[in-house]
């Protein structure tokens, strides 16, 4: 590059950063910020004169503005990215917040994205990906696709089979994003730069929501999202581990995660922590897709998708570390990499910068909301440390160390009880042989990036989800460990496969034994989870079941009733899932005292329940006001009482 050209380059940035500064300098005065806009004013004016009278003694040369031409259009849209950043970043310190508000930020937020990606795109000369290479390319490899499709279906099927009656009963926590995504839908939250329920940030509940519209207000519309997520998971680990190993180890892996017990069971659950197992493959395939192709549109997507960790689940967050020390790893792997890659690097943080900015301006103004979760379950910031040393009279290394070890053998010999009540570890025998192998085989290729990305992303889950938070394994926090597990299998099943090839083995027979093997782990995975898993009603839970079960029969009475039950200590009438079904239908708690002043609401039926050890107290309430229908309701998991019912319809509760 010339002097002359970069002079020329200088005086036209200089006159753009000096109106964006211009604008910054107003923007801060109208919030009475006087003083720095006042500074800032000044500055953008001595700029702007600067760079005007730059530009007028030397007039740019045909060449030069023949050179600049093309970049003229893609600069106006990056402009215009930069400027809706910081309208957005204005609204934001806006208070009291209003929907109007809200929906311009939200505006501002989309078309800042849009701005900035017509811009790359426009600068890179993109044109998609004609419908006929498509087809050319699947006629060159026509087994892979039909195996990667066979997969992907195959994934999509065991997620979506019997979904509203397995897992049982159907759980608060579910209840609780449905709800959310339920305000969202009717317009009582419009606030998309917010957290909700557990701290999770609202737009996280946007699929949910998008679900509703198209399966109604439903659980099988709040589990959906996962099973979606869930199968898109399947694609991302095949892409990675692709772009990785080849396709070999991809079909693998990604035929493994099929029927992976730990995965299905949060495809198959309305939360939201299954997104882990989909954004940490597809962010780590975009990264490593960029870098081999040089392409700017997928640094832009990288970026993007990079961004877009902070707005779903709390755990993913993690996978912006991830993302951004793949880029340093690759840095000091690879000679030259920076220098050559200013640009492509410039456009992932460009993308990454404008799509995580309104949710950082919230997290800045509320940095509790960002520690809430890691607040409450992590080891140095709960006080769980120094009680368990005060319990146990262990001191803090010994209980590192079992928490360390409670945390990896979950994997291979340790039940999954927490939250998942596994009566076995993650994996079969046969599939742990397989994981420790491919572990093995990432250690010693250990500073290649691939693989030491591999061991990075799974071992840094492992520490601040599982050993550094409160009694581990917390299966709901290692779920971004799945897809780096699958790959670790398919690694030391391929290396069973070239020992055996050394051996002079028939290459088909040792591919129909890598075949065979993939099946195997999944009939033995399958049988577990639709067999005994769900035989056994090994994720019950009384309370769920309790509020799941009134909650349908309430439904059934209609809204002509109210719901009234003695449940405390043990479960509350007002329980997620019974407020999810029933919405805008009047519930209270009752207890022992509440009954000689219980005035049931003239003209409204009664549904009255309690749990079996306040079965006394339900038939007080029968003698007081008598004519009802006694109900018993058992459990469907075990044998013995689920509840028992009084119904009283609207006719037999008189107006006074």
């Amino acid at each position: 590059m010339s002097v002359s050209y970069r002079k020329t380059i200088l005086r036209i940035a200089g006159f753009i950063l000096s109106i964006l500064l211009t604008f910054t300098s107003i923007m801060l005065m109208r919030k009475v910020e006087l003083l720095p806009g006042l500074i800032l004013l000044v500055i953008s004016v001595i700029l702007f004169m600067l760079s005007v009278r730059a530009i007028e003694q030397n007039p740019l040369t045909d060449e030069e503005l023949a050179i600049i031409k093309p970049y003229l259009f893609p600069v106006l849209f990056l402009i215009a990215a930069l400027v809706l950043m910081g309208l957005l970043i204005f609204n934001m310190t806006e208070y009291p917040r209003t929907t109007q508000l809200n929906n311009l930020a939200t505006a501002e937020w989309l078309l800042s994205m849009l701005s900035l990606s017509v811009g790359v795109l426009w600068l890179a000369r993109w044109k998609p990906a004609h419908p006929r290479v498509i087809l050319e390319w699947i006629k060159a490899n026509p087994v892979e696709f039909s195996l990667a499709t066979a997969i992907f279906l195959a994934g999509f099927t065991f997620r979506l089979v019997a979904l509203n009656t397995h897992p049982y009963p159907w759980s608060g926590d579910e209840a609780s994003i449905g709800m959310e995504a339920r305000r969202m839908l009717i317009g009582e939250n419009t606030d998309w730069f917010n957290t909700g329920w557990s701290g999770q940030p609202n737009v996280s509940f946007l699929p949910t929501l998008f679900n509703m519209l198209i399966f109604g207000e439903t659980f099988f519309a709040i589990k959906m999202t996962s099973v979606v997520a869930g199968s898109l998971a399947i694609i991302a680990l095949y892409m990675l581990a692709r772009e990785w190993f080849g396709r070999e180890i991809a079909l693998i892996a990604s035929g493994f995660l099929v029927a992976y017990p730990f995965h299905l069971h949060f495809s198959r659950i309305g939360v939201n922590n299954v997104v882990d197992s989909l954004m940490a493959p597809l962010v780590l395939w975009l990264i490593f897709r960029a870098v081999r192709t040089r392409s700017l549109p997928t640094y832009l997507l990288a970026g993007i998708a990079t961004g877009f960790t902070f707005y779903t689940y709390v755990g993913t967050r993690l996978v912006l570390a991830m993302g951004i020390g793949s880029f340093v790893y690759i840095m000091i792997r690879q000679k030259g990499y920076l220098k050559n890659n200013l640009l492509h690097l410039g456009t992932y943080l460009a993308a990454l910068l404008v799509t995580l900015t309104p949710i950082v301006v919230f997290f800045i103004k509320q940095p509790t909301l960002f520690m809430t979760r890691i607040g409450q379950e992590g080891i140095f910031l709960n006080g769980w440390l120094p009680r368990q040393m005060e319990i146990t009279g262990l001191n803090t290394w010994q209980i590192l160390v079992d928490q360390f070890s409670k945390t990896i053998l979950v994997f291979v010999s340790q039940n999954a009880t927490y939250f998942l009540n596994f009566d076995r570890p993650y994996l079969t025998v046969l599939g742990a042989i397989f994981f420790v192998i491919g572990l093995a085989i990432a250690f010693r290729h250990l500073f290649e990036p691939r693989y030491f990305i591999l061991l990075a992303w799974f071992w840094s889950v492992l520490f601040l989800g599982g050993f550094l938070t409160s009694n581990p394994p917390a299966n709901t926090r290692l779920v971004m460990t799945i897809p780096a597990t699958a790959l670790f299998i398919a690694l030391g099943v391929w290396q069973i496969v070239k020992v055996l090839l050394h051996l002079k083995f028939k290459q088909s027979w040792v591919y129909s034994l890598v075949t065979a093997l993939v099946v195997i782990l999944a009939i033995q995975n399958l049988s577990f989870y639709f067999g005994v898993y769900r035989e056994k009603f090994f994720n019950q839970d009384a309370n769920g079941e309790l509020a799941m079960e009134a909650g349908l029969q309430l439904q059934q009475l209609g809204d002509k009733y109210e719901y009234y039950l003695f449940g405390i200590p043990r479960v509350f009438a007002k329980f997620p899932t019974t407020e999810f079904l029933t919405p805008g239908l009047k519930k209270y708690d009752l207890v022992a005292e509440s009954i000689p002043e219980l005035s049931l609401t003239p003209g409204r039926g009664a549904f009255i329940v309690a749990i079996p050890d306040n079965q006394d107290l339900l038939e007080q309430v029968k003698k007081q006001y008598p004519g009802g229908k006694w109900e018993i309701i058992p459990r469907k998991v075990r044998d013995e009482v689920l509840y028992y019912a009084y119904i009283l319809t609207p006719d037999q509760i008189n107006y006074p």
